[in-house]
């Protein structure tokens, strides 16, 4: 039961991108804007641990003598291969104008899972699990409006709060699910993340990368569809997730503040270090998005939640030029922040006080880490210490070595393994590649038709995505 139900939360999740449009060149699909939306009488829409961290502009710290613009409205573009949805306003406003500009999207899905028995059978397995009251009881209330507002969107289509609940509280219930599993059994995660600066980089300027994967799922769908969510929270600040359609509680993201962020899951050591109560730790991500102008914020908020589950995030400050990775249970966080410069993860804990924490990390875990160290430390054997800068940041992390293997496989040997090794860098991120200059507030992205390791990033600028005049361009548009 447990092992089926993982692999019915990986199939849900992928549902939201079957009928997203792209093409070649910037193009605004003819969707009429969200005007008139009423948040439900008994809806909150505050953040219960956040509320003094919300500032009351969106405009960055170090753009103070700018004006902020209004809000875009909302509506979807397609850039290349990327579809761009802008959503404004409330969270129960920010669900609803995303059902309705993906409406059809969401149709396509519902009536997919309908005539899939496996899929159609989520809702009622997480309720006879208890998750569905646990997801409700623990989630922020802006993240109970905004699916609130999405489903009153969709309810047309089969759209139910259940199955929202079911999407964006998945890291702590694939956990609750996998517990105790035997190891084989699971098709584990396999998330890097790099934060260098400083003595690392060729001029000392702060870079964020991170590889999103989800454990060699069949993924294709998501593959031909990424999606870009340009979010301008009310009394937040407005920032970016990247992801897919459905995504309410973001795994990659970045502010106009000059925060960027990534989520890795790791495995606990047994039940002692996950609870039934607490805080979702993606959830915990897009709260900090909306909230958090430094580390400090960020650090602040880390600490003030209680933690459900085991997760890591790396969490960059681009105005500070710094930042740390954060390695969370129910029962600890341990703190790393840059050392020379440079602060890296994969699945598994490496602070001393959290080690004892996790499950044994998996063979893939390891290597990638392995070869982290063996091209960013300084005295690594491959090492491009002191030479780093988007290119060579980009061919780290799209680096298809595995430390621990004999050898290297052949091109039909890695698509037969769908891209996917568990024990390279470049090979265990097929979700997204993505590079953060947060205090540019310049991101690129690398997602698409596989393989992503052999594919460019393409550059966006939030500042030019929300209208903010003189705003900082795209250099360079793509990283080859």
């Amino acid at each position: 039961m447990r092992l089926s139900l993982s692999l019915l939360m990986a199939g849900a999740l992928v549902l939201g991108t079957m009928a997203c449009s792209s093409s070649d060149t910037k193009e605004q699909q003819d969707v009429a804007p969200t005007t008139d939306v009423t948040q439900p009488e008994d809806g909150t829409t505050g953040t219960d641990a956040t509320s003094d961290l919300l500032e009351e502009t969106n405009v960055p710290d170090n753009q103070d003598d700018i004006d902020a613009p209004p809000p875009i409205q909302p509506h979807v573009e397609t850039v290349d291969q990327y579809s761009i949805v802008y959503l404004s306003g409330t969270p129960y406003e920010m669900g609803f104008q995303q059902g309705e500009l993906l409406h059809d999207i969401v149709a396509d899905a519902m009536e997919f899972v309908k005539n899939d028995a496996m899929l159609s059978s989520i809702p009622m397995i997480a309720e006879e699990m208890g998750i569905i009251d646990i997801a409700m009881e623990n989630s922020y209330p802006d993240l109970v409006a905004e699916c609130q507002g999405l489903v009153d969107a969709t309810s047309d289509v089969g759209f139910t709060m259940d199955f929202c609940l079911v999407l964006n509280f998945g890291d702590v219930m694939l956990e609750m699910v996998e517990n105790g599993m035997p190891e084989e059994d699971i098709e584990g995660p396999g998330c890097s993340g790099a934060i260098v600066a400083g003595d690392a980089t060729v001029d000392g300027h702060l870079l964020h990368s991170r590889n999103l994967d989800w454990g060699s799922m069949n993924i294709d769908i998501i593959h031909q569809h990424p999606v870009i969510f340009v979010r301008q929270p009310e009394g937040g600040i407005p920032h970016v997730y990247i992801g897919f359609p459905l995504n309410l509680s973001p795994y990659t993201g970045m502010n106009v503040a000059g925060i960027a962020i990534g989520s890795q899951e790791a495995e606990p050591a047994s039940t002692a270090e996950m609870a039934l109560t607490g805080r979702s730790h993606v959830q915990m991500l897009g709260e900090m998005l909306k909230s958090a102008s430094s580390l400090d914020e960020a650090r602040d908020f880390i600490n003030s939640q209680k933690h459900m589950s085991a997760e890591i995030l790396v969490v960059s400050d681009g105005n500070a030029q710094t930042g740390a990775v954060f390695e969370m249970t129910a029962t600890g966080i341990g703190e790393r922040d840059l050392e020379g410069g440079v602060a890296y993860a994969t699945n598994h804990f490496i602070h001393p006080d959290m080690k004892l924490k996790q499950a044994v990390p998996s063979a893939g875990s390891v290597s990638r880490l392995m070869r982290f160290s063996q091209l960013l430390d300084p005295d690594g054997e491959d090492s491009l210490y002191g030479e780093l800068d988007l290119t060579k940041l980009a061919a780290v992390m799209r680096d298809p070595i595995d430390p621990a293997a004999p050898e290297e496989l052949s091109y039909e040997e890695l698509e037969a393994a769908n891209w996917d090794i568990d024990g390279a860098l470049g090979l265990n991120g097929p979700m997204h590649f993505v590079i953060f200059d947060p205090e540019k507030h310049l991101f690129w992205v690398n997602a698409g038709v596989l393989p992503l390791y052999k594919q460019p990033y393409r550059c966006f600028s939030l500042e030019e995505l929300l209208g903010y005049p003189d705003a900082t361009p795209c250099t360079p548009e793509t990283i080859p």
